[in-house]
């Protein structure tokens, strides 16, 4: 009898404290994405209370778990423009009130310290920022950054991230932004009349596999790493082919997907934005077999969100002095391309010192490009950087073709900020031929017919090719005529070296 009493007195006490609340992503100035079933869910909730989400003046009836966890689902929505409420009512009664929800597309943003260079950083470096900058009054443009710590245990997945605001983006607001989400945002805003919504992920510093889900680590080599890294195994994770250096909790796998990215997979997204492997190729850091781990990184994001077509456009490693590992990563980020629905932005000519260089404009408008010819389907020109295709060697020449220049080849030079122009004057740089014996031999290399004719003095047989294959390759001027750098390749990965040699 008095066990009864006691699960009735807890009963009761539960009843009267819970106070049922809207899901912490769920905040005023929120963007719903468009076009799809738009769940609304939210946790606190106690055994019998009736819960009715309305938004606008649409009414759902909530579901309630036996746990206090609700969901409400709404029928797809075309855009809004014009902010609505979204209320909570317990018992017929307003619970909670958000104010000026709206509808259109919502893009998360993942990555590294470079994703998460904040536009305040740009102003400083950037002469065109300030400008860009103090132009920027985009009401319709919204940004909610997540920065919640690690949750190493996969348990916690469906767990609530912390409370946060999603911020409309004004002069005064931006300057906190992910540059590069902010410029891609922007840009995309030019030509959609729809709300964008950026949810920013990104944390300085960090390799890809905490970005992971853990379900993900399938393949030999990740299921490897997963293994390593949960016995604490960290120098034999380290030391092994295409390892990774965990230097912090916050380096294990699936440690940030699950504190920023798992609480989510319920909230519509439009695609993906990903811009890292810094952390996968400095000093001592093995890059091999990166394009594996972001197969698996994609297509467990794409599993989690129940949908395999979700495209991300990700974002290859700049130019930068002394990142050896860098010319190996590009590589393996080039070849990643094969993965259905996604894009790679080249940024080598993207100029400024450093490994951050601080023209994010060029990076978000590019990244903003690829979006709109491949998910929207607005632009029909080339948006994508010529890539190798093939080669064949005729004599003591080397003829290469290319995918994306359908336009045609060109010599480029890109003047900061402002979009590549034709030289065509200036000699192609940094194309160099490989010897019968595997030594690389500056090359001199000329566009014909569509192709690029490489030929180095004293190579009578080459076996071998490569592109702007150094840390950085100032001066990498082969482009498509419609304005886009080619990627950097090397036609045989035996001879190009992987790891950092000790770089700084």
């Amino acid at each position: 009898m008095m066990r009864i009493q006691f699960y009735l007195m807890l009963f009761f006490a539960f009843t009267t404290t819970a106070q049922p609340r809207f899901a912490a992503i769920f905040a005023d100035h929120v963007v719903l994405q468009r076009n799809r079933e738009i769940d609304i869910w939210g946790f606190g909730a106690a055994p019998g209370q009736k819960l009715e989400v309305a938004l606008g003046s649409s009414l759902v009836v909530a579901k309630v778990s036996r746990t206090g966890n609700w969901t409400a689902r709404f029928p797809a929505r075309s855009k809004n423009l014009q902010g609505v409420n979204l209320t909570l009512f317990v018992d017929g009664d307003a619970q909670a009130k958000l104010i000026d929800v709206v509808i259109g597309d919502v893009w998360l943003a993942a990555g590294q310290s470079n994703m998460q260079y904040p536009v305040s950083r740009m102003v400083k470096h950037l002469p065109q920022g300030q400008a860009w900058a103090i132009t920027t009054s985009l009401p319709l443009i919204r940004m909610r950054r997540i920065h919640d710590p690690i949750r190493p245990d996969p348990s916690s997945n469906s767990d609530d991230i912390h409370p946060g605001n999603w911020v409309p983006m004004s002069r005064q607001s931006v300057t906190k932004f992910s540059a590069v989400a902010a410029a891609f945002a922007r840009s995309l805003s030019a030509r959609i009349n729809a709300p964008i919504g950026i949810i920013d992920v990104s944390w300085g510093g960090k390799p890809i596999e905490p970005f992971i889900p853990r379900e993900a680590f399938r393949t030999p080599l990740l299921k490897r790493i997963l293994r390593l890294s949960d016995e604490d195994a960290l120098e034999k994770l380290q030391q092994m082919p295409g390892g990774v250096i965990i230097r912090n909790a916050e380096g294990h796998p699936g440690a940030i997907y699950n504190a920023r990215m798992a609480p989510l997979t319920n909230f519509g997204l439009k695609g993906f934005l990903w811009y890292q492997a810094e952390s996968n190729c400095g000093r001592g850091e093995d890059p091999r077999f990166y394009r594996f781990k972001q197969q698996a990184m994609i297509e467990g994001w794409r599993a989690a969100w129940r949908d395999s077509d979700l495209p991300c456009y990700y974002v290859q490693l700049p130019s930068f002095a002394g990142a050896t590992g860098w010319v190996r990563m590009r590589e393996e980020q080039r070849l990643a391309q094969s993965v259905p629905h996604t894009a790679m932005a080249v940024t080598i000519d993207v100029r400024g010192q450093g490994i951050h260089p601080p023209d994010k404009l060029s990076v978000g408008r590019r990244l903003a490009h690829l979006a709109m010819a491949e998910t929207y389907h607005w632009i029909k020109k080339e948006v994508r950087g010529p890539t190798y295709a093939s080669h064949r060697i005729k004599g003591n020449s080397v003829h290469v073709r290319f995918q994306n220049a359908e336009s045609g080849l060109m010599v480029g030079f890109k003047p900061s900020v402002p979009p590549a122009e034709e030289f065509p004057g200036n000699p192609l740089l940094w194309f160099e031929v490989a010897d019968a014996d595997g030594r690389w031999h500056t090359a001199e290399a000329r566009i014909e017919a569509g192709e690029v004719i490489v030929v180095a003095n004293g190579v009578k047989q080459p076996v071998a090719v490569r592109y702007a294959c150094a840390p950085k390759p100032q001066g990498g001027n082969l482009y498509n005529r419609d304005g886009y750098p080619a990627s950097p390749f090397c036609t045989d990965l035996k001879l190009l070296p992987w790891d950092d040699h000790g770089a700084k």
